[in-house]
């Protein structure tokens, strides 16, 4: 992975999330047919090979969290993918299907939810349109394309509000 080429990603808003996975070498299906309680996955291929598969059905903002959480598992958590992770709504492993996953704990999916927020919401971004162009977090989700709630979210755990 070229250096440059990440950083150039991650300079510009929206984040290019689905470019971020594919320079890591992972295959990405964004319109998956999955099981209507899993959000996303991350599936080994083979010895050396990931993909990632995102609901279809989700809102396209919704499916950016999730590539970017399921990316987290895969930087993060890579030792414990085993043969993969599946991931709810609520971003917990379901065993609904056949990647439910005991190695993966609430401290992971918590892991991997923050990595995700981090690389779509970076911090001074974030600050710099909440506190100097006192943007709404609806305006804000439009330019970060990511969920409302995921930017009150973050700028809860980011200290600038806190209610």
């Amino acid at each position: 992975m070229k250096n440059q080429n990440l950083k150039d990603l991650l300079n510009n808003l929206p984040v290019n999330i689905e470019g971020i996975i594919r320079l890591h070498g992972i295959e990405l299906d964004k319109n998956a047919e999955l099981a209507s309680e899993v959000s996303g996955e991350i599936r080994k291929t083979s010895e050396e090979d990931y993909k990632i598969s995102v609901q279809a059905a989700d809102h396209y903002y919704r499916k950016r969290f999730t590539m970017a959480h399921e990316l987290g598992h895969f930087l993060l958590h890579k030792d414990k993918i085993g043969d993969g992770i599946n991931d709810t709504p609520a971003y917990r492993t379901s065993d609904k299907d056949d990647l439910f996953n005991t190695n993966i704990t609430a401290e992971h999916e918590a892991e991997a939810n923050a990595f995700a927020a981090a690389l779509l919401m970076p911090k001074e971004a974030v600050e710099y349109y909440f506190l100097e162009e006192k943007k709404s977090c609806k305006e804000m989700a439009v330019i970060f394309q990511t969920s409302e709630k995921a930017l009150e979210i973050r700028i809860k755990n980011l200290g600038l509000k806190t209610n």
